[in-house]
């Protein structure tokens, strides 16, 4: 019976080729990532705010109420540049910062109704980024892709930790 290969040893053996496997992979999901965020850039400069300033508006908006180190991490950026972006967002009325309950040092960021304003359109921009990137994969395929990429993010989350990190 053959030994199974592993996939370094099939990275190794695919030296020689242009791209293994899981480097076409990792590079197509670095691209598709790329992408997404070159054209939400474009269009939420259209609704008046920044990538950034979205991306912290999106992660509120899956879990609101966050403390501003746990919203940085989520987001992969330092603190005190998400700092600014909070800032910002609550001197336009997104966002407001209210005192822990436990913690009266700490503040956590809710969005405010003003939110409400700009949710539809960014609803709206997802939509018509998606459903041409999309158009071809079946809902069945998109659950098996999704399912992949969240068990992929659990792996590496572990793999992190396991490193002295801590991933979100």
């Amino acid at each position: 019976m053959p030994k199974a290969v592993t996939h370094a040893e099939r990275a190794a053996a695919d030296m020689t080729n242009e791209l293994s496997l899981e480097g076409e992979f990792a590079w197509s999901v670095y691209d598709v990532q790329r992408l997404i965020g070159r054209l939400f850039d474009r269009r939420m400069r259209e609704i008046g705010l920044t990538q950034a300033q979205g991306r912290v508006l999106a992660a509120l908006r899956r879990s609101d109420g966050q403390i501003q180190t746990a919203l940085a991490d989520m987001l992969d950026m330092e603190r005190a540049p998400l700092g600014k972006l909070v800032d910002r967002l609550e001197e336009a009325g997104f966002v407001s910062r209210k005192p822990d309950a436990q913690d009266r040092r700490v503040k956590r960021v809710y969005l405010t109704s003003k939110f409400a304003s700009v949710a539809a359109e960014m609803i709206s921009l997802g939509e018509e980024i998606f459903d041409p990137a999309l158009q071809g994969i079946s809902v069945a395929e998109l659950e098996r892709i999704t399912t992949a990429l969240l068990h992929i993010k659990t792996n590496l989350m572990a793999l992190d930790e396991a490193n002295g990190e801590t991933a979100t």
